[in-house]
């Protein structure tokens, strides 16, 4: 038997055809996108404190940059007697304090006395921020003789608390007598 033409059939009562117009959601579609809307907000979370770190690490590691490049500076500036390396620049030898990082990629070079503690201000006063870098630096004589020209190291680095781990910078530059 044929099935009667589309315009023959019989109309729907009326209530079944409001509640096909007015339907929404089941329960399960509203629920499947909660949960899609819960996970993408938890990976945004993630994204943005990780943000935050890497933001904070950059932070930190061009303020050793600043610090660092400042040491270099001073000791290029050092005036250079006749014969002898400027005194600013007499290594001290090794630092005993730092004989625990000395087998770290970022132990401490030599220099006189314990490593410098500074805040970003290079100042060693603790009201501008507290003193989280730690600056050191080594003069190597490169000649055999007489000083002619040294070279010059000078290290910044801090302590990554949240991984417990070393980070920082390490600048080297040359200087040889002005004759």
């Amino acid at each position: 038997m044929n099935a009667p033409p589309r315009t023959a059939r019989a109309p729907l009562p009326a209530g079944h055809r409001r509640a096909r117009a007015e339907g929404g959601f089941t329960l399960i579609e509203a629920l499947i996108a909660t949960a899609l809307l819960g996970f993408s907000l938890i990976v945004m979370f993630g994204f943005h404190t990780q943000a935050l770190r890497s933001n904070m690490h950059a932070r930190k590691l061009t303020d050793c940059t600043y610090l660092a490049q400042t040491y270099m500076e001073r000791m290029l500036a050092a005036p250079w007697q006749e014969g002898a390396m400027p005194a600013a620049l007499v290594d001290g030898g090794s630092d005993p304090t730092a004989a625990a990082d000395n087998t770290t990629l970022w132990a401490d070079l030599e220099q006189p006395g314990t490593p410098l503690l500074v805040n970003a201000l290079n100042t060693t006063d603790t009201t501008y921020g507290q003193l989280n870098y730690r600056i050191s630096w080594d003069v190597a004589n490169m000649d055999s003789g007489p000083v002619t020209w040294v070279r010059m190291r000078v290290r910044c680095k801090y302590r990554d608390e949240a991984f417990g781990t070393w980070h920082g910078t390490t600048i080297s530059s040359f200087r040889f007598r002005d004759r």
